[in-house]
């Protein structure tokens, strides 16, 4: 595809306030936009970078024109044959806040709301910026680096001064910055990441990846971390750095420093067939089988993942604490109050494996209703069949749950 931007972030030029543009993918951390804008030309588009003031972002985008519908008809298209399944439409200026984003239907079209730009944004949540000293690195993978961003090296030098603020460290504290980035995509994950004293084995703290943090010296001899992943979705990383030396012949592949904080890369791969992934963070009402609002973070990774590889079908595993028989509060066919207890819910008695089961179709329900295919879906309700502790232990509650078990890839 040919794009008809010829500008990008090298380059110093105001954007026209009413261009809009397709963008495939939002980034906290330049180094992952430069990333990012490589693995587009892998696949034959040419892409930009542009930082969003306003929210500290870095925009990747693929195509711009003076003609919405016409950025709107390219963002369908990139979709369908390049396989960027969230790709939208921002309109507007990059250093100003009058931008709004278009989202693509490619089914029914296109839905165009300020609340939408609000709902992407604050699930981005951007960092305060990192101070840099050294740049020399921006191009890591020249073989894939366009003529255009060749000649504007110097020029990210120059740009990457104006958009650092400094945060300095604070005495008895370390910056860190967690960069998830998803192997397959090259996108920035959500989530957060176990720091775990390996001395005293207990843990510290669990911070979120990509927003700067700092970190409370341990004191334990060694200022030895561990640094663990915990993000649904994603197979289990582990880094251990010294905090005093972040940087040497063990750490080097994965942690660099950057003025004053460390930078601690975790390449995240998917699961495979045969896995069984465990929905701690999906939470359900008493009794019943409606979810908690704050279950929705984790049933959008869910989501992401069925997206990212529509080879994928899985198996939607329900469990309780143990096999009473009770009350039990449910959804019916046309019933969409996923997230709060409604007059319209279904109310009958029956057993634990019964709820559990009813657990498992509400999120199969859901995310038909977000466009997953039934036919890569099966639900089974295990009532209190599979419990991982005793019913009257103290961590009985983890005996309610939810796993994803991929049947097929």
């Amino acid at each position: 595809m040919t794009s008809t931007a010829h500008s990008n972030s090298y380059a110093k030029f105001e954007p026209n306030p009413e261009k809009s543009y397709v963008v495939i993918g939002a980034f906290s951390y330049h180094k992952n936009a430069l990333k990012f804008v490589s693995f587009a030309q892998r696949k034959s588009l040419h892409a930009f970078y542009e930082k969003n003031l306003d929210r500290g972002l870095y925009y990747v985008y693929v195509y711009s024109s003076d003609d919405k519908q016409k950025a709107i008809d390219e963002a369908s298209r990139v979709r369908d044959e390049y396989g960027f399944y969230d790709a939208w439409v921002y309109t507007g200026n990059f250093g100003k806040a009058s931008g709004y984003v278009a989202a693509v239907d490619t089914v029914s079209g296109v839905v165009e709301s300020p609340s939408m730009q609000e709902e992407y944004e604050d699930m981005q949540e951007a960092p305060e910026e990192i101070e840099e000293e050294q740049m020399e690195e921006v191009s890591e993978e020249p073989e894939m680096v366009s003529e255009v961003e060749e000649k504007g090296q110097n020029l990210v030098q120059e740009k990457a001064a104006e958009d650092i603020s400094e945060m300095d460290s604070e005495e008895g504290y370390f910056n860190l910055y967690l960069n998830a980035i998803n192997t397959k995509n090259y996108q920035e994950v959500k989530g957060k990441v176990k720091v775990i004293d390996p001395e005293r084995v207990k843990e510290l703290d669990e911070v979120k990846t990509h927003k700067l943090v700092k970190l409370k010296d341990p004191h334990n001899g060694t200022e030895k971390v561990q640094l663990i992943t915990n993000i649904f979705g994603f197979k289990e990383v582990q880094h251990t750095i010294d905090l005093d030396d972040p940087v040497n012949d063990s750490t080097e592949a994965f942690v660099d420093v950057m003025g004053d904080s460390i930078i601690v890369h975790f390449d995240l791969e998917r699961f495979k067939k045969g896995d069984v992934l465990v929905m701690y963070n999906v939470y359900f009402y008493k009794d019943a089988a409606i979810m908690k609002p704050e279950s929705i973070f984790e049933l959008n990774s869910l989501l992401d993942m069925l997206n990212e590889n529509k080879k994928y079908k899985v198996a939607i595993h329900g469990h309780t604490n143990g096999n009473s028989t009770g009350k039990i509060i449910h959804l019916d066919d046309k019933d969409k109050n996923y997230f709060s207890l409604h007059e319209q819910h279904k109310e009958t008695v029956g057993s634990a494996k019964k709820l559990s089961q009813y657990r498992a179709y509400t999120i199969q329900q859901w995310l038909i209703e977000q466009g997953v295919d039934p036919a890569r879906m099966e639900i089974k309700g295990w009532g209190g069949k599979k419990m991982l502790y005793d019913k009257f232990d103290a961590q009985a509650q983890k005996n309610v749950r939810v796993e994803i078990e991929i049947t097929d890839e």
